[in-house]
């Protein structure tokens, strides 16, 4: 991929459920802080989601889910979000992963 969107895929799957699939642009990878921030996009939300990477599916309102997956750069990220406020959510976490999470 290439370019500042890093937005692979933003579709219906089922039910309303929304699936985007997001490169990992900051070098450090997932760590505590882009973890929290990731969290913290869930306050107040009504949606479920969940984050996969390589094979493994983690609870995304979680930072120590989120910190096992161990997610590093360049990697993929399959986000899956499910509930009344999954379009907003799936939107600022295009916002925050395009942006490197503040770190590029």
């Amino acid at each position: 991929m290439s370019g500042g969107d890093d937005l692979v895929l933003h579709n219906p799957v089922e039910d309303g459920e929304l699936s985007a699939i997001f490169m990992i642009r900051n070098p450090s990878g997932i760590h505590v802080r882009p973890a929290g921030t990731i969290v913290k996009l869930f306050d107040g939300e009504d949606c479920e989601a969940t984050f996969t990477y390589l094979g493994k599916t983690v609870n995304a309102r979680s930072v120590m889910s989120i910190l096992m997956l161990g997610a590093s750069y360049n990697g993929e990220i399959t986000v899956r979000i499910k509930g009344p406020s999954a379009s907003r959510v799936m939107q600022k976490l295009a916002e925050v992963f395009n942006s490197g999470f503040g770190e590029l």
